[in-house]
């Protein structure tokens, strides 16, 4: 018998799959959360400027917690609130921040589809 908790991974390359899947996740749900608030801050501008300030600090502390896996989506995120911050003087805001949000969610199934590959390796 060993001291190893029961839940202890036998592959030490398989140990951090949790934390690839919730970063695959918030890259998607990021994404389309994105899109979808570009179209709303096109719609109603007051809305858009109060949606918008939320999302730049949003982006801002999270350059600010300064985790290496979140400063490109941090900035992609501070932009984007900002120009949806903009949205009273940009005319058709959905066509600055719509795709950053198409990004996001690129991003995320390319690095979804990197994370089956390499479970498809380790099935091997």
């Amino acid at each position: 018998m060993s001291n190893e908790p029961e839940w202890k991974d036998v592959n030490p390359q398989t140990e951090d799959l949790s934390n690839k899947g919730k970063i695959i996740i918030q890259f998607i749900v990021g994404g389309l959360a994105l899109c979808v608030l570009a179209a709303v801050g096109s719609i109603n501008k007051t809305l858009g400027v109060g949606i918008g300030s939320f999302v730049f600090i949003s982006g801002l502390m999270m350059l600010i917690r300064r985790r290496q896996f979140l400063y490109a989506p941090g900035i992609l995120v501070a932009i984007s609130g900002f120009f949806l911050m903009l949205s009273i003087v940009v005319k058709n805001v959905i066509f600055v921040t719509f795709p950053f949000g198409v990004g996001l969610i690129i991003v995320g199934l390319v690095k979804a589809i990197n994370l089956a590959w390499d479970l498809g390796k380790f099935s091997k």
